[in-house]
Order: structure tokens, then sequence, then C-alpha cells
């Protein structure tokens, strides 16, 4: 199905479809020499679903069947085909949501009258929280009573994962690329034939300039940041207290020449990444932890091993370990002085002992993730992974009872900025439920 040519401007009709994309931006000093290549593969993609389109449409007329507005992107011609096409086919990745022109024509479309057909077609993977509106990233299906085109399930599994691209690049099975093309552009022409065509009017604007971005003015996604570390008064006997401070949040064990706490480069690199971010003790998340309180967000837990000598630590972390919360994500930075480097293997029995079913159960990154980290590196690579997995785990879960311990349990806090001790339960009011994704 690759290659081909297909019409990529409508003047007089209304195109069934209007492929939104973001083009690959154009080297410095070099406008126009290396965006035809580099947009190569998505005008091929264009002219496939042209040709599908057009195989599927029977009796429709084929002069105008979709449109690619890629040199004028804010224009007259593109705000025309804007206001009269009979669907919207955003072409996702990454980078569409921060370019200005997609969020003109995603807004453009999604406020007109009559609205048509919004499909989204993923490009290449994007993260939860790098969607700044709610959009459906799986493979279409038109509604019933139409029956839709049959897609492998190993093809289904392959566009989850790396997206129409991903599937072009799949050459042991080619055909997966071309199923998916045609339950896309099958959906295109269920949706020329349920819409009237529509029809220009006083009201219709002439260029895109002054259409709003309907990315830009998105909310963050919250994200938690617990850490659980001693601090510089409450450390193990005889540790070196070169890697902490004055609160737990202080800590910092990789000497990499930054002077900044973990916790405080951890949400930077979060707020790099969409979320809101707040950093809190143990103390203060754990309540979320045991179901006592509300979660609002998704959780990430920073935990110093050298922490579990305390008993006390030991067993409130199996208690955090004992539940099911795959919204919080464990990581485990192992600091790089020679004394950490020496009580590898204590440090680790320590770790089985804390947190024996997340060291035993789920994805290997997971586990390598918990079971220690050993440099700034590779702390990053894992965050950057598992806080995305952590929100989509939460954006996803099932609203459920959690029980609060009887009013006669007694929890161990930990005394301001050290390790635990015994103290008084504190009930929420808002502990009975978890919150709705």
């Amino acid at each position: 199905m690759h290659g081909g040519r297909s019409t990529e401007g409508v003047r007089d009709r209304a195109p069934h479809f209007f492929l939104s994309y973001a083009p690959v931006p154009s080297p410095v000093g070099d406008v126009d020499a290396a965006r035809p290549e580099a947009d190569k593969d998505v005008r091929e993609f264009y002219a496939d679903l042209s040709r599908a389109v057009a195989g599927a449409s029977g009796p429709f007329p084929s002069s105008s069947l979709g449109y690619l507005g890629a040199a004028d992107r804010a224009g007259p011609e593109t705000a025309r085909a804007l206001h009269r096409c009979r669907s919207f086919v955003p072409l996702i990745t990454r980078r569409y949501f921060t370019d200005v022109y997609c969020g003109r024509q995603w807004y453009a479309y999604t406020h007109r009258a009559p609205r048509g057909a919004l499909i989204p077609a993923l490009w290449t993977p994007v993260p939860t929280t790098a969607r700044p509106v709610p959009v459906d990233l799986g493979l279409p299906v038109p509604e019933r009573p139409v029956t839709p085109v049959r897609v492998a399930e190993d093809a289904q599994v392959r566009y989850a994962k790396g997206g129409l691209y991903g599937l072009r690049q799949y050459y042991d099975h080619p055909e997966y690329y071309d199923q998916c093309v045609r339950r896309i552009a099958q959906c295109v022409v269920q949706a020329v034939r349920r819409a009237p065509e529509p029809t220009p009017d006083e009201t219709e604007f002439t260029d895109l300039d002054t259409v709003p971005d309907a990315f830009a003015a998105s909310s963050w996604h919250p994200l938690g940041i617990a850490v659980l570390a001693p601090d510089v008064h409450h450390l193990p006997p005889d540790r070196s207290d070169t890697k902490y401070g004055r609160e737990p949040r202080d800590w910092q064990p990789f000497s990499d020449g930054y002077a900044t706490p973990l916790a405080e480069r951890t949400a930077e690199l979060a707020r790099n990444l969409g979320f809101a971010t707040e950093i809190h003790t143990y103390d203060e998340a754990e309540p979320v932890f045991l179901g006592e309180r509300e979660a609002r967000s998704p959780w990430v837990l920073i935990l110093d091993p050298w922490i579990l000598h305390d008993r006390t630590a030991l067993d409130r972390l199996r208690a955090f370990d004992a539940r099911d919360l795959p919204w919080v994500t464990v990581l485990t930075p192992l600091a790089d002085d020679p004394q950490t480097r020496n009580a590898r293997e204590e440090l680790a029995a320590l770790l089985r002992s804390a947190l024996p079913r997340r060291l035993s159960s789920g994805r290997a990154i997971q586990r390598g993730a918990a079971a220690g980290i050993e440099s700034s590196e590779a702390f990053n690579s894992r965050f950057t992974e598992l806080a995305d997995s952590a929100a989509q785990q939460y954006l996803n879960r099932p609203l459920r009872s959690s029980p609060r311990p009887p009013a006669s349990v007694k929890r161990p806090h930990a005394a301001p900025g050290g390790p635990v001790a015994p103290a008084p339960d504190e009930a929420d009011p808002q502990g009975d439920q978890e919150a709705q994704p």
C-alpha cells in the first residue's frame, strides 16, 4: 500500500478527512531542505490512507478524498478544509501536542458546527502525561452495525506499542500496517456516510492565527514524591553523614557534582515530563499508602536502604509492601560512597525483607529499580519510564473500598526528620475509599 499519489488540497468540495500532523522541525539555517525528507513517511501514509478511503467509499466521489495542510498551515485553504471536512485525523506524536498549529487545528475542528468525527491515528508512542487533552490512542473501531476490518491481534499489540510508524518498519509482516490503515479508512468512510456535508457560513474564519491553541491551557498531572531516608541527626550506628542533611529530603546519594538534593532534582525532572510535583517525607505520605487517606495522584517513593537498620522503619515498609499499589513506584538509589559499596549484601538482604512482594513480582525494570540504582544517570532513566507507568496505573485503577485500620490499632510514626517511634494513630475522615480515576 506504500507510495502513490493523492490530492493534498481542496477548494470546492469537502474532503473526506483532514490529516493533522506536526512536521519535523528543520535544522537551524536550513529552512526547506530537510523537511520533505523528514516527513516522507507521513506523506506516504497520507497517500495510503487516501487510497484506502477511495477503495472503501463505493459510489462516493474521490476528487477530494483528503487534505494534508503542510505547506500552508495557517492559511485560508487550510481553514476552509477544516470547516468542511467530514472527519479529522490527528496523527498523534509527542510533538503533536506541543505544535501550536496542531492545537489550533484541533480547536477549530472541535468547536465548529456541525462537528464531524475525530479519528486519532497513533504515529509514535505518547506517554500519558504528554497528552494535554483526553484522547483514545487505541486503534479506531467503526460503530455498529459496520463489521470492522480484521486486524491481527499481534498487529494491534504492535500498533499500541509503536504506532503506525513502528508498523511501517516491521518488515516481517507488512500486512499489519495495511490492516490498520484500512481500519482507519473504514472509520473515515463511516463518518462521511453519517454526516451531512458541512457548508460555509458567515462566521467562517479565514486563517488560523486568531484561533486558540487547544493544548496551551492544559493542566499538568499531579505527582507525589516521598522520601524515606535518615537525616543527619538520626543515622544508623557508624553510618557516615556525608550524604545527609537536616531533613530526609536533603539526602543526596550521588557524587555527580550537583549540590541539589535528589528529591528536588527528581521534582525538576518530573516537571520536564509534564508533572506538577510535591515533595513529602514518608511520614506525610504513609496515610495515603496505607489507605487511610484518599489517593489524589500517583506517587514515587525514593528509599535509602540504610534506614532499614531501624526495625520500626523496616516493619512500616513491610506494611506498605503488603498493599497492591501499582500507582506507587519505588526507586532505591544506592549511594556511591565506599561504606555503601562494602555493605551491598547487607543492604540487599534488608530490602528483600522489607519489600518481598515488590522484589518478586511486576516488570523487570520495576524490580530492578526497587532493588538498587547505582548512578544518577540510571536513576533519571528509571524515573522517566516508571513515573509515567505509575501515572497510567493511577488513571486506570478501579474504585474500591479500602477499610481503615481499627481505632484501637496504633501505627508507628517517625520523629520529625528521623527514625520511627510509636505514636497514636490519626484517623482521616476521607479514608474509606481511594479516589476514582
